[in-house]
């Protein structure tokens, strides 16, 4: 796939078995300047996807043939595809079809019947989140050279996406020095840092790793692991960070949340994966429990970043051992 630039027109395909939701689309965003394309079903779609990949994807959730849901799940399953923002068309309210919408990939929603200013808001919020991928994109191309030295410094896990243990570890001292109160000479500018009085780390385990390693192969693994961090990060607080921590363990650290209702986000994070399986494909749905491990940061309980995590740790194991879907929060009392 050739580098585009961020100044190109915007490349938007539009999917729907309706011709009536196709026209009506594309009357909506007729004077965006953009450059609209139409496949009436999943096949023709898909075929326009591979020959010249548009920027943003509108589609129908339910088309014969090949379903929206489908051809998200290979447009998201493609390195070369998987950048492009998908938006699903649907009538489904149920929450069972948007998390199963999620796991695939789906970036949007928009619900019919379509509000075109819904639409084109929805149009806007997806051309500034491909506007920063197209500067990420470009940046990485130009890195590609300095391999070595950004897999030294990479903060991220190529897995999942979301931050790896080098960043927690980078992060989790000045996140702890901003647990307590204000030290009396802190300097007050526009650029002071806050304090809060309660912090929270928790470590995310999934359950029965072994028997998925001699169960399953490498790649469902990682699709599971994908789905499990991507829930994580979509049920966290704006102002928790989610890590990748280990070969099936994640941590997540908030600050500003007292003992129970760290406790309640806990219960949050775990339910985020137990309450619905994992749809891979169409023929293989998994079900998949965490069980969490936390502690809550004070000046009082925790001293520095190793001892938050070796307290965090053992919280994890009592858990544990309990079965499976289990919880534990060293600093509350359930």
């Amino acid at each position: 796939m050739t580098a585009t630039s961020l100044h190109d027109p915007v490349q938007i395909l539009v999917i729907d078995d309706s011709m009536v939701v196709r026209e009506l689309i594309s009357q909506y965003l007729e004077e965006g300047g953009y450059i609209l394309e139409t496949a009436s079903n999943g096949e023709e779609a898909w075929a326009a996807i591979c020959e010249s990949p548009p920027d943003l994807i509108i589609s129908d959730w339910s088309m014969p043939g090949i379903s929206g849901i489908e051809l998200c799940r290979r447009v998201k399953s493609d390195p070369q595809l998987q950048h492009i923002y998908f938006l699903m068309l649907t009538a489904r309210e149920d929450a069972a079809d948007r998390v199963l919408g999620l796991d695939t990939g789906a970036d949007e929603f928009i619900t019919k019947p379509i509000n075109a200013e819904e639409l084109r808001a929805r149009i806007r919020a997806a051309l500034r989140v491909r506007q920063l991928t197209r500067s990420l994109m470009e940046a990485n191309q130009r890195l590609k050279d300095q391999y070595n030295l950004l897999a030294s410094m990479s903060l991220i896990d190529e897995e999942t996406g979301v931050l790896n243990e080098r960043a927690l570890m980078s992060a989790l001292p000045g996140l702890l020095r901003q647990v307590g109160e204000r030290p009396p000479d802190a300097p007050v500018d526009e650029n002071y840092v806050l304090y809060y009085r309660y912090g929270s780390l928790w470590l995310i385990a999934v359950d029965d790793w072994s028997t998925w390693e001699a169960q399953y192969r490498p790649e469902v693994r990682r699709q599971v692991l994908t789905v499990v961090a991507r829930r994580l990060q979509s049920r966290a607080l704006p102002g928790s960070l989610v890590y990748r921590m280990g070969p099936a363990q994640f941590a997540c650290v908030t600050l500003g949340l007292s003992p129970k209702r760290a406790y309640d986000f806990g219960h949050v994070l775990r339910q985020a994966i137990s309450e619905h399986p994992v749809s891979l494909t169409t023929e293989l749905s998994l079900p998949v429990t965490v069980s969490l491990g936390g502690v809550m940061l004070t000046p009082e309980s925790v001293t520095n970043a190793d001892d938050a995590l070796a307290q965090a740790h053992v919280a994890l194991t009592k858990a544990q051992s309990q079965g499976t879907n289990q919880l534990l929060l060293f600093g509350y009392e359930s």
